[in-house]
Formats: structure tokens, sequence, C-alpha cells
């Protein structure tokens, strides 16, 4: 389970430290304090891609770790084990993004992959966002659930791995079907391509920065010019430039500070600009003395990048990508240089992959169609309780023939609903109002997490759209789940915040440069208030507040 998460510089929050414990942890706040930032933060430590943009506007770096209880998570251990990770009782995360865009991510105090903290992070939290049942509306997530829910996860996998070697071997069989004149003129054609490609010996590493250093050549006139100049202003000129004047401006102020205490501020900020104006001197310098100007450098690299565009029109590409196009047409090439008589023995191979493609789609289809029979009458129960009374869903199944068949196997599955009794099944997306799509989205995450082995759910605001007595059943489902793993949620909804077992209250705070989020747990009169506040608005009244006793008693 999750223990603590600490956030320093993201977004808005400054820092933050939150302790968490077991069961249903209510989040809720005013519109705009920044409910879900925390719920951002978490998705970075665990993997998720990000950039400058999430550091506070006055910081250099963000720092986010995550602290996990993982005593009964056995598997969770043994990954630790195999990437020879320390994995005692306690699993740290810790995520460092710098405002270039860098970041550096460790586990347990080690430094590791990006890949390997999202492996991890699987294991640990499962999020779902505010707009998951607007994803559910789309059919490839529909065949996701289906899969997810009868843990055929291996069974896609091998499917995958199946249908892959198979298309691979069509892709040679196909090429080696050329009529051997066609076969002769097409080698021909890759042969001269390739070998002009091989003359001009490209890397990858040369095409990605090779007009970055045509552009910096061509100027490096102007860059010296420029340089010197403001060098000069700076330090050099040995009567006016900015760093005689500063000192000159610290030799007058400096003994008038003993007369007036209120100057040394000033003199202070004069000292500061004193050590920054010799530093800039010196990295123009540096600068300078790397830099240097050779004609022949610059013609050589014009008439290299010349020939460089020259082979990309050839074929119609950029040139940053010639090294793919090489990469591309060699393996064509090779491919053509197999003898003919290969043919006859890739068609029995290609056979013997189709065979145990179709056998492994077909059994993965048939488990399909068992897993979402279950799924069917799991999910039909919850919506019963989330005042959808009659209506119900069904998971349709349209079979692909071979020729349509993909890496995901021979089935296309559609969600289809019946909102009221007596109505049709129609496909969900084109039925079902944005209440209807939140409740069977929850009732879906409560049904595909009811046997989990993740030990922390997270739902962000998934209670979008629902109200009244459903808002207090969806407090009882996520209580109900929080009784089998960790359960945290930001809602806006009284009903759903007064279930929790723990509350945190997010506020915002601005002051003339700055926006600050703060957060505190909220215990007895805190709490109630706050419910009182979700129910009520902005007057709260006594009945208001008694009303808010009574649920969360």
């Amino acid at each position: 389970m999750l223990t603590q998460i600490q956030i320093h510089n993201f977004a808005i929050i400054e820092q933050l430290a939150i302790d968490f414990e077991q069961g249903l942890t209510v989040v809720t706040g005013e519109t705009g304090a920044g409910k879900s930032i925390m719920i951002d933060a978490l998705s970075l430590v665990l993997g998720d891609r990000a950039d400058g943009s999430v550091i506070r506007a006055d910081a250099k770096q963000a720092d986010i770790s995550a602290q996990f209880d993982i005593q009964q998570q056995a598997g969770v251990k043994a990954w630790l084990e195999t990437q020879a990770l320390e994995a005692d009782d306690d699993c740290i995360i810790r995520r460092v993004i710098s405002r270039e865009g860098r970041s550096k991510s460790f586990i347990n105090g080690r430094p590791v992959t990006l890949t390997m903290m999202r492996e991890l992070g699987e294991q640990l939290v499962a999020i779902h966002g505010q707009h998951a049942h607007q994803a559910l509306s789309k059919r490839s997530n529909q065949l996701d659930i289906v899969d997810n829910f009868g843990k055929l996860g291996a069974n896609v996998s091998k499917v995958a791995d199946l249908w892959s070697a198979w298309h691979e071997l069509n892709k040679q069989h196909n090429e080696l079907k050329l009529s051997e004149q066609e076969r002769l003129d097409k080698k021909e054609l890759l042969t001269y391509q390739v070998q002009e490609m091989d003359e001009l010996g490209l890397s990858a590493e040369e095409l990605d920065g090779i007009e970055d250093l045509h552009k910096r050549l061509s100027h490096q006139s102007e860059l010296l010019l420029a340089t010197d100049r403001h060098a000069h202003e700076l330090y050099r000129s040995d009567s006016g430039s900015i760093y005689s004047r500063l000192n000159r401006a610290i030799a007058d102020l400096d003994p008038l500070s003993a007369l007036d205490p209120k100057l040394k501020p000033a003199i202070e900020l004069l000292h500061s600009s004193v050590i920054q104006v010799q530093e800039a001197y010196q990295e123009l310098d540096n600068y300078q003395q790397q830099i240097q100007q050779n004609p022949a450098e610059l013609q050589q690299l014009e008439q290299r990048l010349s020939d460089l565009h020259q082979l990309a029109r050839k074929h119609k590409i950029e040139i940053q990508n010639l090294m793919p196009q090489y990469l591309s047409l060699s393996e064509e090439l090779a491919s053509l240089n197999k003898s003919s008589d290969q043919l006859e023995a890739l068609e029995v191979e290609l056979k013997v992959a189709h065979e145990k493609f179709t056998e492994a789609a077909e059994g993965l289809s048939s488990k399909r169609k068992k897993a979402a029979k279950q799924l069917v009458k799991a999910v039909n129960h919850y919506l019963e309780q989330l005042g959808m009374q009659g209506g119900s869903i069904e998971v349709q199944f349209e079979a692909l023939s071979i020729e349509q068949a993909n890496s995901r196997g021979i089935d296309r599955v559609e969600l289809m609903i019946s909102a009221n009794p007596g109505q049709p099944l129609q496909p969900l997306s084109k039925v079902a109002s944005g209440g209807e799509l939140s409740r069977m989205s929850l009732a879906i995450q409560v049904v595909t997490h009811s046997d989990t082995s993740i030990p922390c759910l997270i739902f962000d605001e998934v209670d979008v759209g629902i109200g009244g007595g459903t808002a207090e059943i969806v407090g009882n489902l996520l209580a109900e789940l929080s009784n089998r793993a960790q359960v945290l949620c930001v809602t806006h909804q009284a009903q759903v915040a007064a279930k929790g077992s723990s509350h945190f209250y997010v506020s915002k705070s601005s002051k003339k440069q700055s926006t600050t989020t703060a957060i505190q747990k909220l215990q007895g009169l805190e709490r109630t208030e706050e419910i009182a506040r979700m129910i009520g608005g902005i007057e709260i009244t006594e009945k208001t507040r008694r009303y808010a006793e009574e649920m969360l008693n």
C-alpha cells in the first residue's frame, strides 16, 4: 500500500508531505484548488513522461517520492530482487525532473530506467482518471476490459507473438514469390541504391546534428563579433566596462552604508552583480576560445550537406530519414538475395505458423467469450445498485476472417447497453449519457478490481455526472472495494466523501507573485464542516451541519 508521498516544486505545490492509511481515503476541496495535482505527481513517480513545464515557476527542478509498504506483495519483492534492488518491507520510488526536461529515476535509492519504474508502478498502483468513462466508449479499450477481467494477458501475448511470426514469414514468402525477372530487376535497383548510400558513409549521429552544425559554422563570424563586443563591454574595457562601473558604485556606496544601513541590500545586490558579470565574461571568453573560424571546414560541410540533400530528394524523404531508409533497403535486398529454392521450405514453415496462430487465436476467442459472460453478470449486478434498474450490458462479438485478423486475434468486441427495460441493445457510445457512462465505468472498475493483486487503487473524479442516492451507492462501492485494496478517491460528492475512513482537504492560497496548494487531514468538526460545505455551498446552516453529521455517522 501507499504509505507516504512527498512533493517538492511540482506545478503549484511548493512542498507537501502526506501520510496515507489503509481503507478508503477521500480528497476534497474547492474547484481549481489542485486536488488532482497530487495524482498527477504520483503518475510521474510511477513512470509517466514529463517535461520541464511541470516544475513550479520559481524552481529549478521538481522532486517527487512515494513510499510503499510491500510486506504482503511477494510479487513486487521478487521483481525487486530480480533487478538487484533492495527488497525489505518498504519500497521508495523517487523522480527528479529538471527545468530542461531531463529526469532521474530511483528505486530504493538506486538509479533506474523509466521502463523499470513503469514496470514496478504497474504492480503497485492502478489510476483511474476522471475521463475513464470517455475511454470506455472506444472499442479497442472494450476488448482490453474483457482481456483484463479474464486475466488473459499471457494468452493475448502469445497470440500477438504468433501473429508477428506468421506475418513476417508471409512477407518473406511474398517477396520470394516475385517472378525471377522481377526479382532480379528489383535486386539490381536495390543494389545500386544501397551502394550509393554506402559510399556516403551514413551515420545516425551525423544526420541528427549536421544541420545544426552547419547553422553554427555559417554564423561563426557573427557569433565571434557579438561575443567579443559584449565581453569587452562587460569586463575588458579599462574605463567604461560594466564590471568597473559596478565596482565604482560599490566603492562609493559602501562607506555610506555606515551612515544609513538601508543602503546595505542595494550594496549586496551590486556585489552579486559583480560576481555574475565576472561569470558571464568567463563564459563568453571560454566560448570564444572554443569557436574558431575555419572556412575549409564550412566548405566541406556545405558540400556534405548538399550531397545528403540530393540523395534525400532522390528518395523523396528528409535527410534525417536517410538512415532508416538505408536500413529498410538493406533488409529488403538481403531478403531478395535468398535463393528461389527457399520458397518451398518457406511455404511449409508459413503453413505451420498460420496453423499455430489460428489455434491460439481460436482458443483466446473461446476464453474471451467465457470471461465476457462473467463480466456482464457482475457489471449488471452493480448497475442495478447504481440506479440503472432494468438496464443491462452485453458484450457483442464479431468474428474476423483470417485476412482481417490482427495481433489481438480474431475478435472485435463492442459493449452494448440497454439503459431501460424494454429498450433494445445499442452501442454504448451512441446511447449512453454522461451520467450513464460514469456509472458504467465505475461498475466495470469495481468488477475488474474485485480480485485485484494491485495494492493501491486511485479514482480521480470518476463520480462526475452522478449525484443523490446514486452517489451514496458509489461511496458504498468504493468503501467495499477498500476492504480488498487501499483506495484513494478525489471527489466532489459529499455522499462519497462521507464514506472515507480518512479525509484530506486541498486548498489554494495566492500571494502577489505565487500560488501555492496545501493539503490537510480533516478530523472531527473539521470534517463535518467540509461535508456541510459540499452539501450546502457558500452559506452553511445548522440544518446542513446536522445533515453532514448524519451522513458521517
